[in-house]
């Protein structure tokens, strides 16, 4: 780049261009788990200058990553030496038609902007778990959600979605306009473009019962079938995503059963969530009836620590599985464990209906662990031993809990016959690969 290019770009770009000499590239350059040196920072303000961005990266041979939120812990927000495009002023919230409450969100949005301007319309959708997590980054692959069970993932609502391709084009996607781009971009990631607005069937939900029931850990592996085997028989209404914490913050091991129920019907709540009460010894029950954008909350990762993410889905949670899982969790320095129990509306749904493939999963296993920057490789290997313990009996992965970017990663993620449909799409719409800064997929040869 020289300056003669830059000045161009400034003349044709709507949006803020930041350059390392500039007062606010610090800010920009940084993305929630990772400081990148990218050669230049654009956000563009709709999708126009989204495309002014993706012609400038290719004619200056610079790679692209794109933020929506910057949640990746991966690190595919941002890049050394090529161009970020920053989604977060492409974040507007309408609702376009109230009779069939679809909502039309920008990509730079975050969840919890999203949660508390569908509050004001009774609506809601089924998101994130974290309020600063962006819409594109989440929705692109999958959006395992608070209210998963009963309404399945965030791509299930999706009805459209505007998209600048590689070659620069602005294209509408939907089940009838470019159905391909369409089935890809839900579940494939940020493989085929630049998503800058999505629309959403939104749902007629704004309060729910919400909260954590604490158990102490006197009898984990009798908690946690107790737990299995009610999840097994509850309502849909009702999602639980099931935390091993470590001793932290000069709190023990604990249990945690976190809750949602879709609703705001008293009765129904507590006969859904009563029975979890009862499979061991509660220590605090804090769930409480609250409007949906406050189920939201915002995570505080230790600062200063290596972050190293893994996940895996199961069709079965298995005696043994969790005979594994209360072996080597719940511990006073074991890593965190979120036992997300899905199922639900997910499994009525065709396996190869969008990109999302795991749709048999019974539940998603993520364990996260937080170790010295300057952690050996040995002692690394020995914090990854519980979740090694786990792992043979899982299978698949999900494209938004994970700290690495691997083909192995890649492989778990797309079964083949989802990679190789992905691949050939991607062929259509990025024969060149220039949006490769994510979980890749290869187009076709």
């Amino acid at each position: 780049m020289n300056s003669e290019t830059i000045n161009t770009l400034k003349e044709n770009f709507s949006g803020a261009v930041i350059l390392p000499d500039d007062t606010d590239y610090e800010q920009a350059r940084a993305s929630y788990a990772q400081k990148g040196s990218p050669a230049i920072v654009l956000r563009p303000k709709n999708a126009a200058g989204v495309a002014t961005a993706v012609h400038y990266a290719r004619n200056n041979s610079l790679i692209i990553s794109i933020r929506s939120g910057g949640h990746s812990v991966a690190g595919h927000s941002t890049n050394n030496g090529g161009l970020v495009i920053d989604l977060s002023e492409i974040n507007t919230i309408d609702v376009i038609d109230k009779a069939k409450n679809i909502v039309r969100i920008g990509s730079g949005a975050t969840w919890k902007k999203v949660a508390t301007s569908l509050q004001e319309h009774g609506l809601a959708l089924s998101s994130g778990d974290s309020t600063s997590v962006g819409v594109g980054g989440l929705a692109l692959g999958g959006g395992i959600g608070w209210m998963v069970r009963k309404y399945g993932l965030t791509i299930d609502r999706m009805v459209a979605a505007e998209i600048v391709t590689a070659d620069g084009k602005i294209l509408r996607v939907s089940a009838e306009e470019h159905p391909d781009l369409f089935w890809a971009i839900r579940g494939g990631g940020g493989n085929f473009g630049v998503v800058t607005h999505f629309e959403f069937t939104a749902i007629p939900v704004r309060q729910v019962y919400s909260g954590m029931i604490i158990y102490s850990l006197e009898n984990l592996p009798a908690l946690l079938t107790g737990w299995r085997d009610y999840m097994r028989v509850s309502t849909e209404d009702l999602t639980v995503m099931f935390l091993l914490m470590p001793a932290m913050m000069g709190n023990p091991p604990s249990a945690i059963a976190w809750c949602c129920y879709a609703g705001d019907d008293e009765a129904g709540a507590k006969k859904a969530i009563d029975p979890l009460l009862q499979i061991g010894t509660v220590v605090q029950n804090l769930v409480i009836k609250k409007n949906y954008c406050d189920v939201l909350e915002e995570p505080h990762p230790p600062q200063g620590v290596k972050i190293i993410v893994k996940n895996g889905f199961t069709e079965d949670l298995s005696d043994k599985l969790l005979a594994e899982i209360a072996a080597h969790y719940g511990k006073e320095t074991s890593p965190v464990l979120q036992i997300r129990y899905i199922g639900g509306v997910l499994k009525s749904i065709p396996p190869g209906a969008t990109a999302f493939a795991h749709r048999k999963s019974e539940a998603l296993l993520v364990p996260a662990m937080f170790l010295p920057m300057d952690i050996s490789d040995s002692d690394t290997e020995k914090a990854l031993v519980p979740w090694k313990k786990i792992q043979p009996f899982l299978s698949g992965a999900y494209i938004n809990f994970f700290s690495t970017a691997t083909d192995e990663d890649v492989a778990a993620i797309y079964p083949k016959s989802t990679y190789d449909r992905l691949s050939k799409i991607k062929k259509t719409y990025d024969p060149g690969n220039i949006f490769n800064q994510n979980y890749n997929v290869k187009p076709a040869k």
